[in-house]
C-alpha cells in the first residue's frame, strides 16, 4: 500500500458510513445526561478527555499496540482478549466491547478480510472473546495499516462515537463536534507518541462512566445500548 492509498483506507475505515455498529453505544454518556452530570458542550469535552486520558491512553492504546505486534501468535492474542475482559468490570462497558468486536469482525469477513473471518470463528466457537480494541489491532494491522495508523484510527472513532452520541442526546451540534475534534487533536498525538506499557499494567480509572454504565442497564427507556 503506497502512501496515497494508505491516507485512503484511513479516510475509508475511520468514516462515520462505515458500518461499525458504533452509533448504538453511548459509553455512559446517556445516563450521566439522565442524571445531568453531562449537560453543555463543555462537560461533553471534560468527558471525552478523561475518557482520553484515563481509559483510552493507558488501556485501550496499549491492548492495541500489544496485539498489533502478536498478531501473528493468535494464542497470544487470545491472552490478550482475557486480559481486557477481566479489566472491564462494568458489564454494559464489557459486553458492548464485545458486541463492537464481534460486529466489525462481521463487517470485514464480508469484506473478505481473512484475519477476520479467523477470529470470528473462533469467538462463535468460544475460544476468543472479541473485545472492541483487540479486533481493530488485529483487522486493521491485516488490511495494511501501519501500527500508528491504528491507533490514530481507534482514538478518532472513539471520538466520533462520543460525539455522535452527545449530538443525538441534544447535548451538543454539528459544529461543536468539528470545534472539540480540532481540539483534541494534538491530545490524540500526545497520547499515541507515549511509550507503551507491558500489557499487565494496563488501566483505566473513570469510575463516572463506569457507574453510569451499571446504572444504564436497569433504566426503564434508553436510547443507547450503554
Amino acid at each position: 500500500m503506497n502512501k496515497q492509498e494508505h491516507i485512503l483506507a484511513l479516510l475509508q475505515h475511520g468514516d462515520s458510513f462505515f458500518p461499525s455498529g458504533a452509533v448504538s453505544f453511548s459509553w455512559g454518556l446517556e445516563m450521566l445526561k439522565q442524571d445531568d452530570f453531562v449537560s453543555s458542550k463543555h462537560d461533553v469535552e471534560s468527558f471525552l478527555t478523561n475518557q482520553l486520558a484515563e481509559r483510552w491512553a493507558p488501556f485501550d492504546r496499549v491492548v492495541l499496540a500489544h496485539t498489533f505486534d502478536q498478531s501473528d501468535a493468535i494464542d497470544d492474542v487470545i491472552k490478550i482478549d482475557r486480559l481486557v475482559e477481566c479489566m472491564t468490570l462494568p458489564t454494559e462497558l464489557r459486553e458492548g466491547s464485545k458486541r463492537l468486536g464481534a460486529a466489525l469482525c462481521s463487517t470485514y469477513a464480508k469484506l473478505g478480510v481473512a484475519k477476520a473471518e479467523q477470529y470470528q470463528q473462533l469467538i462463535f466457537d468460544d475460544a476468543a472473546l472479541g473485545h472492541l480494541s483487540v479486533t481493530q489491532a488485529l483487522i486493521w494491522k491485516a488490511i495494511g495499516l501501519d501500527k500508528n495508523s491504528v491507533l490514530t484510527l481507534s482514538a478518532y472513532n472513539f471520538c466520533v462515537a462520543i460525539f455522535g452520541a452527545a449530538l443525538r442526546l441534544g447535548l451538543v451540534g454539528h459544529i461543536d463536534c468539528q470545534n472539540s475534534l480540532t481540539k483534541v487533536r494534538t491530545l490524540i498525538s500526545d497520547y499515541i507518541a507515549l511509550p507503551v506499557t507491558d500489557i499487565e499494567n494496563i488501566h483505566a480509572f473513570t469510575p463516572n462512566a463506569d457507574i453510569a454504565s451499571m446504572r444504564h442497564e436497569n433504566t426503564g427507556t434508553r436510547l443507547f445500548a450503554n
